[in-house]
């Protein structure tokens, strides 16, 4: 019997300190780190590094939501939806391939529809590549809408892991249309360069149309890799400005964040973006950990305008 009671006391103490050392680096270990605010608050409070134009705009925003599927409860679901609310067009990285990941962008778009506008969706077939993840397309129906299918851009499956997601869309008040291409790039031990070089295929390919690549580049907005783009007049919405969480806090008003991964580029001429930033929802949560059940990413956002009217594109 005091063999016995040791043995539960040892395990007792191993227990104990795995939980700790999960609480203080954010790593779960054995899966029974502490839940104590596990749950969002109710109230989204996000900070955003600009201001809406006055003109006539759309909101586009991309989300890198981090294994996105059956590992989202419904209030995190919830507590996205109250995120986006705001925004016209949504373009979402990191879906699961099985039905869970279909089902959690259903979900999401049901929160949405509950907050005052009809939304629509499109979500992509699995990635052909390693690493295979869906892409998804959210909008409001009143202010965008989709011209012809969605689809992951063949010419690209070959050499890209996670091809990027292609859809275009009509300003229903303005009429102008762009074309807007989603991409997961491959970590960076992966080379994500290699496939960021090749984004620039998509502007010959797609000359006549007005192009964002927008997502989740896994590279600095500065990284030579756009320099392709960037030749092409491509220009990113946002700068020096961390897009990724880190596990543990360090010092500094941004202490939280780690690298500039999520940008959004854009393609100047008629087509003009006149401002964007990202929403912090951290500060929503009590500890970083529990900011990174909803993603390990911050969304990032542009307001897109036209120099002039756009009549009806061909």
């Amino acid at each position: 019997m005091e063999s016995k009671i040791k043995r539960l006391l040892l395990v007792a103490v191993i227990v104990c300190t795995v939980a700790g050392v999960e609480y203080v680096t954010g790593i779960e270990i054995l899966g029974i780190a502490t839940q104590e605010a596990t749950d969002p608050v109710a109230t989204v409070q996000t900070a955003s590094s600009d201001q809406a134009p006055s003109g006539p705009h759309l909101r586009l925003v991309t989300w890198n939501l981090y294994n996105f599927g059956r590992s989202k409860n419904d209030r995190e679901v919830a507590f996205m939806a109250e995120t986006l609310r705001d925004y016209d067009i949504v373009a979402i990285q990191e879906i699961s391939t099985g039905p869970a990941g279909a089902q959690a962008v259903g979900r999401l778009v049901g929160e949405l529809d509950r907050r005052g506008f009809d939304w629509d969706y499109r979500i992509s077939d699995p990635t052909s590549g390693t690493g295979s993840e869906r892409y998804a397309y959210l909008w409001k129906t009143s202010r965008a809408s989709l011209e012809g299918r969605a689809w992951l851009e063949p010419t690209l499956a070959r050499s890209i892991d996670r091809e990027p997601y292609m859809a275009r869309f009509r300003d229903r008040k303005g009429g102008g249309t762009f074309l807007v291409a989603s991409i997961h790039a491959v970590p960076r031990s992966k080379d994500p360069e290699h496939e960021v070089r090749q984004l620039d295929a998509l502007h010959t390919r797609y000359a006549s149309d007005h192009l964002i690549v927008l997502g989740d580049f896994n590279l600095d907005e500065d990284d030579e890799a756009f320099d392709g783009l960037r030749r092409l007049g491509y220009r990113p919405v946002i700068d020096d400005q961390p897009t990724s969480l880190r596990r543990k806090r360090r010092d500094g008003p941004n202490g939280h964040l780690a690298n500039e991964y999520d940008n959004i580029f854009f393609e100047s001429g008629p087509l003009r973006v006149s401002g964007g930033g990202v929403s912090d929802f951290t500060g929503s949560f009590s500890t970083l950990k529990d900011a990174r059940k909803i993603s390990d990413h911050l969304p990032v956002h542009a307001y897109i305008q036209w120099e002039a009217p756009t009549g009806v594109a061909p």
